[in-house]
């Protein structure tokens, strides 16, 4: 009778109760990051970068320019705020009757 390949666990004696035993890791799995994906084989190089700084002067250009206009937009927010805490907005006043006498149209 021939020997059947051993497929799975290694067999595991019985130990005390509570502790897992793994049993013996057979071949290597290969690293998912040095895997080939079906959308890019690695080791490709594309083009080069089209835009290029490497001075930041455009990544710090824009960082000012957002934080201006996001200062700017937290000013006129205030504004609002505090006009509507000094005095509450009122109804418009009703216009008067073109039937109405001079002066008698309430305010």
């Amino acid at each position: 009778m021939a020997e059947e390949p051993k497929v799975g666990r290694a067999s595991v004696g019985r130990r005390s109760q509570g502790r897992a035993r793994v049993g013996r890791a057979v071949g290597k799995a290969p690293l998912p990051e040095n895997a080939k994906t079906q959308m890019l084989a690695l080791g490709e190089q594309g083009p080069p970068p089209v835009f290029v700084d490497p001075t930041g002067g455009r990544r710090r250009w824009l960082r000012r320019t957002a934080y201006g206009i996001g200062v700017l937009l937290v000013l006129a927010l205030i504004t609002i705020w505090v006009t509507q805490l000094i005095e509450p907005a009122r109804p418009p006043a009703r216009p008067c009757p073109s039937a109405a006498p001079a002066g008698t149209c309430p305010r």
